[in-house]
């Protein structure tokens, strides 16, 4: 289970009667009502993905028959599109389908073959075209469902992933035990799945001129496929023994508070709730201006037509071209070396993450669920 389902499941009214289904047997966050793990029985013995769809889809219908939802709250992709298949499949059986936008979905099929990107695009087209309503994550990821894949402008609700900022700030003073954070050597952390699309790789070359220029380390939070590549390519840039591959962490937050920049070097970020958590915790960010999320987070009300050629200093942190290493190392540099401006960051993203409440968007849920759930006509 997501951390945003996770927020939504217990937040909502325990009036609601909740189940919850998971596609596989990993539950990192807490939940409310009744758990059923939907792939228990299929997912090792095929390990071949369409036929785990397949099984996965007919044991969804199972449990659609036996819970007789009013709405199904669909949040991975794999869900949303097992959902699609079971609703097909049963014809007059109805319930509405609410479904969470949280990728920026166009870009996916950039790196994907032409075949499969066309088939993936044809897919998120059906899926959606069937939802009652879909919950996107940022205003950038409503214009993609819109422009990329026909989604109907009126089915979308906007409403931001939240935060709460009160406990990852109580969480934040839990000890780290690693000396580098006890240290006045300064610290440069990012966080996030060791993928292709969160691009850590720019950050370990831009960290390479960095520490070129000015003695600093930096953290690496999180996990994924990507690790030995990541570990290798600080080896062959020399800078080793100035990096911290902390593995997968329960409480982040303790690692970014006490950081002096946050670093966000993704190719394509749907909001980058990290973003959020780290402007919560006031650690100034420089992020890549990627599409969508860093900039409506970092640089509100603004929309460039096109791409910035430099560091463009936003209202909640420093923005650079993406793909773009020296200019994220001259960013991180100028906080670095700029106590007044990290301050005025502090400042400006701890006010931002205010926007982001856990409770505003647990409401926001609720009255959506409330009007799908409706009967329908």
């Amino acid at each position: 289970m997501g951390k945003a389902a996770s927020d939504v499941s217990c937040t909502l009214p325990e009036s609601i009667n909740q189940t919850v289904v998971l596609l596989e047997d990993r539950i990192a966050y807490p939940y409310r009502g009744r758990l059923l793990i939907l792939g228990k029985n299929c997912l090792k013995p095929h390990p071949v993905k369409g036929l785990r769809l397949l099984l996965n889809t007919l044991e969804f219908r199972r449990v659609l028959k036996e819970v007789k939802p009013d709405v199904v709250l669909a949040f991975h992709h794999d869900a949303r599109a097992i959902n699609f298949l079971s609703g097909l499949s049963l014809p007059t059986f109805r319930y509405a389908t609410v479904l969470t936008a949280k990728g920026v979905a166009s870009q996916y099929g950039k790196y994907s073959p032409g075949s499969r990107a066309r088939l993936h695009k044809f897919l998120i087209y059906l899926i959606h075209r069937y939802a009652h309503k879909v919950i996107a994550c940022t205003e950038g990821v409503k214009a993609d469902l819109i422009t990329s894949f026909g989604v109907e402008q009126n089915k979308i609700e906007v409403l931001y992933d939240s935060v709460d900022a009160q406990k990852i700030r109580q969480m934040a003073f839990e000890t780290v035990e690693h000396p580098w954070f006890s240290e006045k050597i300064p610290i440069i952390t990012t966080s996030g799945r060791f993928a292709f699309e969160k691009n850590q790789s720019d950050l370990l070359k831009a960290f390479a001129l960095v520490r070129k220029e000015k003695p600093c380390r930096l953290a690496l939070i999180g996990d994924g496929k990507l690790r030995d590549a990541l570990a290798a390519l600080a080896v062959e840039l020399g800078v080793s023994k100035d990096v911290l591959f902390t593995g997968y962490q329960k409480n982040p937050f303790k690692f970014v508070a006490r950081s002096v920049v946050f670093a966000l070097p993704s190719l394509f970020e749907a909001q980058g709730l990290v973003l959020v958590e780290a402007m919560a915790l006031g650690c100034p960010i420089v992020a890549y201006d990627c599409p969508v999320g860093p900039r409506e987070l970092l640089a509100p009300g603004t929309s460039p037509s096109t791409p910035i050629d430099g560091i463009e200093q936003a209202e909640c942190g420093l923005l650079v071209p993406v793909g773009n290493v020296e200019a994220l190392a001259k960013a991180i540099l100028r906080l670095l070396d700029d106590a007044q401006l990290r301050g005025r960051y502090s400042q400006s993203g701890r006010e931002r993450a205010e926007h982001f409440k856990l409770q505003d968007m647990a409401e926001k849920y609720f009255t959506i669920l409330s009007t799908v759930s409706k009967p329908i006509t």
